[in-house]
């Protein structure tokens, strides 16, 4: 039975977190610009995105990449 190679899943991990941080620009790494014309009542989706993106960005760019690829699939 030929062995088997183990999947470098902490290496990966690091080398995204890298990347977004080389990648990232300082307008998208301070705090959300406050709305001047706020819906009401606000957003539920929205908010929950914006503080995704202060706490996970990989779960973002993550979210990002699967909607891409469904919008693809449907066009």
């Amino acid at each position: 039975m030929t062995k088997l190679i183990p999947f470098p899943a902490r290496r990966v991990r690091r080398f995204a977190v890298w990347l977004l941080v080389l990648s990232a620009s300082r307008e998208r790494l301070s705090r959300p610009v406050v709305w001047a014309r706020r819906p009401v009542p606000p957003e539920p989706l929205g908010n929950m995105l914006q503080r995704l993106a202060l706490q996970s960005p990989a779960l973002v760019l993550l979210l990002e990449n699967l909607v891409a690829d469904l919008l693809e699939l449907t066009a």
